[in-house]
């Protein structure tokens, strides 16, 4: 299966996760669901729900897997996130300064929101003013593609 993401995100992500526990790994922006696969398999040997969510679906089947558009459907997304708090959630569809600035208002400090594309598709003006940039340093040294932000 196609993974639209380099290695480096992978031991980012698996920085983050054994940081702290969360309660659920959620990915916007699932596309052939190469990533969601490895997030799953990260969400379910850690005791932890897994959900993803695209507007088209995927051709193989994916664990977790909603298709809907995530703003018309953000506060459903949203009280999924609070159910859940705290959360990790991966902004990678199609807007990602949109998902950060949407998503960030349904989830605590205690929460971790993760935007891929860094920039590309989403650059620092794009940062709205209730988040705080974490753990740039690490992302520097792996090579990331991706940022990590918490709400201040």
């Amino acid at each position: 299966m196609i993974c639209a993401q380099f290695w480096a995100e992978f031991v980012l992500w698996e920085s983050l996760l054994n940081e702290k526990p969360y309660d659920s790994i959620i990915e916007l922006g699932t596309l052939d669901g190469g990533f969601s696969l490895y997030l799953a398999s990260q969400a379910e040997h850690r005791g932890m729900s897994f959900r993803t969510y695209d507007v088209r679906v995927p051709a193989k089947s994916i664990p977790g897997f909603v298709c809907l558009d995530i703003y018309a459907c953000q506060e459903e997304i949203g009280q999924h996130m609070r159910r859940h708090d705290p959360v990790i959630v991966l902004c990678d569809g199609g807007n990602k300064p949109r998902e950060l600035r949407t998503f960030s208002r349904y989830v605590t400090r205690d929460s971790t929101l993760v935007v891929h594309d860094w920039g590309t598709e989403m650059l620092p003006s794009d940062v709205p003013e209730n988040v705080e940039m974490i753990h740039e340093d690490l992302c520097l040294e792996l090579g990331s593609a991706s940022r990590v932000f918490r709400n201040v």
